[in-house]
């Protein structure tokens, strides 16, 4: 077995070699290293269903400042400033808000108090964990397929809602996985066709990636079988803070005040809604940056497309739903996978022909094109 060199011996090599070649040795070696670090393609995760920018500063900024503030006191149960934010914003009274730790607290809580020992009502596929809520909630859900072309079928949901033991219909607009508004006329007709004691629960977490204009926020003392649902986890970025609320109308007042946190919502959380939520922060004008952005991918992914036997739901989110003739979603899923990159499979939703698509920059939507039609070379 050869003897290894000593310390010495090992630069003796370097001794006859002028300081231009030791210098052209060093930078070969380095090239040498970038070359092969460039070789590995990092993974692109376009499967999780929050946005991949982190919040505005001022908001993490607000946050911070009240924890360190008042880390040792209790927050004020009433939700203070951020309540007043959400009353101001939606031009109600403090009274039909209620704030919560995410906008699924409080659709468990609504549920728990309106739908409990009854069935829930919902268009499938759609959030995942709406299923597990009112199980928790001690309802039953029943699912309502969407109609083909990716929309929520509001005729088949109304007709499904007249049961005698239906409680409650569960919708989300923008939908997740399909990216799908329903407009607020069918949440009108929906709303006046229920049953007495049915409600109508509008599950909002994505309409920030529309605008206030599809939101039924607006309208929600019109519709009083109605309960709105708003989250700060998409486009203002805020899913690890856990921070959400509820919009109602004066005759469910009682039941919001019930749905609140019997000691309320954490300190830091009340300063970043209502620091979200001031109508003159950077923060609100980030969140439209957001939403943009997302409209250009949307439409960057679809021009890059076109012509091609992929096809998607009419998505006004952040998210694509999207399936292939002639190949079924755990194929693109599979496919995807040897790009490295990352998607939500349809069968999560019970669905084999679908993936869903978080969308995210122009380059990330460049890379993921070129690898969808790189597939249908493979076929």
């Amino acid at each position: 077995m050869a003897r290894r060199p000593r310390f010495l011996e090992y630069y003796r090599q370097f001794e006859a070699l002028s300081p231009e070649e030791d210098s052209a040795r060093r930078m070969a070696r380095r090239d040498e290293a970038r070359s092969r670090a460039l070789a590995v393609t990092p993974v692109l995760d376009l499967s999780r269903p929050e946005w991949h920018e982190p919040p505005d500063p001022e908001i993490v900024n607000a946050a911070t400042f009240a924890l360190r503030r008042a880390l040792n006191r209790y927050p004020d149960a009433g939700g203070g400033a951020a309540r007043a934010a959400v009353a101001r914003r939606h031009e109600v009274p403090e009274t039909q808000v209620a704030l919560g730790h995410g906008a699924a607290q409080l659709l468990q809580a609504a549920l728990r108090e309106l739908a409990s020992g009854g069935e829930v009502v919902l268009p499938w596929p759609s959030w995942t964990p709406l299923p597990a809520l009112a199980a928790r909630a001690g309802a039953t859900p029943v699912p309502v397929e969407l109609d083909p072309a990716g929309l929520v079928d509001v005729d088949a949901l109304i007709t499904a809602a007249q049961g005698a033991s239906v409680r409650a219909v569960i919708l989300c607009s923008p939908n997740d996985p399909t990216g799908a508004v329903v407009e607020l006329g069918e949440i009108r007709r929906l709303a006046g066709a229920l049953r007495e004691r049915t409600v109508l629960l509008l599950d909002e977490a994505l309409v920030d990636f529309v605008g206030e204009e599809a939101s039924a926020a607006a309208i929600v003392s019109e519709l009083p079988n109605t309960i709105v649902f708003r989250s700060f986890s998409k486009a203002f970025a805020l899913a690890g803070l856990r921070a959400g609320y509820a919009v109602g109308p004066p005759e469910l007042a009682e039941t919001l005040g019930r749905m609140t946190p019997g000691l309320g919502v954490a300190s830091p959380t009340l300063a970043a809604m209502a620091t979200a939520l001031d109508p003159n922060d950077r923060a609100v004008r980030r969140m439209r940056k957001r939403r943009a952005a997302a409209a250009t991918e949307r439409d960057r992914l679809a021009e890059a497309l076109r012509g091609t036997p992929y096809s998607t739901a009419p998505s006004r989110s952040c998210y694509v739903w999207m399936s292939c003739e002639g190949l079924g979603g755990a194929a693109i899923s599979r496919g995807l996978d040897e790009a490295r990159i990352v998607v939500a499979p349809g069968a999560d939703w019970g669905d084999e022909d679908h993936i869903r698509i978080t969308l995210r920059d122009k380059p990330a939507t460049e890379r993921l094109a070129s690898a969808l039609r790189a597939l249908l070379d493979h076929r």
